[in-house]
């Protein structure tokens, strides 16, 4: 990636920022994958998103809500929760 495109992706990431209802592309940008698979996801009905006329937009926050709903649990978590289960259920 050239010293040009990746000004314009900054100043891109700095537009999204400022702004809480993001388009495809910056959808795109913001959870770093392509704009193909965003309208993929939201076809399939995988992310959530908004319709207005035949446009979609994205709430930034829900997209964030979104890209953590799948947390994995610490292996101190996992113990924590088996000794918690073992103490309580015997």
């Amino acid at each position: 990636m050239g010293v040009e495109e990746r000004l314009e992706r900054i100043e891109r990431l700095l537009q999204i920022a400022s702004k809480e209802a993001l388009n495809t592309s910056e959808a795109a940008l913001q959870l770093g994958i392509s704009e193909s698979r965003v309208r993929h996801l939201t076809s399939a009905k995988k992310i959530p998103y908004y319709k207005q006329g035949n446009k979609i937009y994205f709430k930034k926050t829900e997209l964030e809500a979104w890209q953590l709903q799948s947390r994995v649990p610490t292996d101190d978590e996992i113990k924590s929760k088996g000794t918690t289960y073992a103490v309580t259920h015997k």
